[in-house]
Parts: structure tokens; C-alpha cells; sequence
């Protein structure tokens, strides 16, 4: 019996999944506070591609937020999330797109000059500034955040398609 990663339809559901996170660029974060109260919001953000492949989905998800705002304040309580990326220009019943379940926080020192650069870049190339470590470094505001995705899923023509990660 041969595993999900071995199914050549893999290559194109990962395909998929990298074409969205490139096409979008916003995301909408689901947070719950210590007692469960859920909240959303919308976020810009850039998708993180440590490594590209074509049959496993490597990204985490960074994206610029203050430490006061009622998702930021949440995920200090309760790191787990629920993101959805999707083009909501889409024509209704033909839409394709992401859900992610993920463990999200502000982004650990160790790994803030490279998640400031790969923020930067993506904000330069939609348009906006650039943005260095020491711009959203404590105690700057607004400060980095990162998603690391658990579970993927790629929705699209009626259905909802578990996508590999690496």
C-alpha cells in the first residue's frame, strides 16, 4: 500500500497550495482567548518557504502585528490557530483555497534577522517599505509573528484535500 506522499497527485496538490500563498496576501488568523472566546482577523503576511518541494509543503507564515491587539494578546494565552488564505474575488463554488492549522507566536530571536529579510522582501515586492530587525525588535511595535503550520489542507471544487508538509 503506498502512501498520500506517493500519489502523483501530490505534486500538483502541493503546486496548488505554493501558486495560493504566492497569489495572496492576506490571511485571516482565528485565535481564542484562556477562556475560548474565538476572534478573528485579517493580516498581511508572507509565506516563509525555508525549502521548496514538490511533493511536501515546507512554509511558515509571518506576518507584522502589534503585541496589544486582541489576536496578539490572544496567542499568548493559547497558541493555537486556524488560518485561512483564499481570493475572495472568486466566483462563488469555484473558489480554491488554503486552511492551516497551526502553533503561532511572536518570532523567537534566534530566527528574527532572517524573518525580518524574508518580511522585508515580500513587503518591497508588494509595494511597501522595508522593515530590519531592529524595527521590530522588543521593545519596538509592531513586532513579527510566525505560524507553524501542523496540518494543511487545500479546498477547491467541492472539496477539501489533506496537502503533505515537510
Amino acid at each position: 500500500m503506498s502512501s498520500a506522499c506517493d500519489d502523483p497527485r501530490m505534486d500538483d496538490l502541493v503546486a496548488r497550495a505554493h501558486a495560493l500563498l504566492e497569489e495572496n496576501q492576506y490571511l485571516t488568523l482565528a485565535t481564542a482567548d484562556a477562556s475560548g472566546r474565538p476572534w478573528s482577523t485579517t493580516v498581511w503576511y508572507t509565506a516563509w518557504q525555508r525549502s521548496r518541494s514538490s511533493t511536501r509543503l515546507a512554509v511558515e507564515l509571518v506576518w507584522l502585528s502589534r503585541p496589544e491587539a486582541l489576536h496578539s494578546r490572544n496567542l499568548t494565552q493559547r497558541p493555537e490557530v486556524g488560518i485561512s488564505i483564499f481570493n475572495s474575488a472568486q466566483p462563488a463554488g469555484t473558489g480554491d483555497g488554503l486552511q492551516f492549522a497551526a502553533h503561532a507566536e511572536l518570532v523567537p530571536s534566534a530566527l528574527l534577522d532572517d524573518a525580518a529579510a524574508a518580511f522585508s522582501a515580500a513587503s518591497v515586492a508588494a509595494g511597501g517599505g522595508t522593515w530590519t530587525r531592529a524595527q521590530v525588535e522588543e521593545p519596538s511595535v509592531p513586532r513579527l509573528y510566525i505560524a507553524r503550520i501542523r496540518s494543511a489542507f487545500l479546498l477547491g471544487n467541492a472539496t477539501r484535500v489533506e496537502v503533505p508538509l515537510a
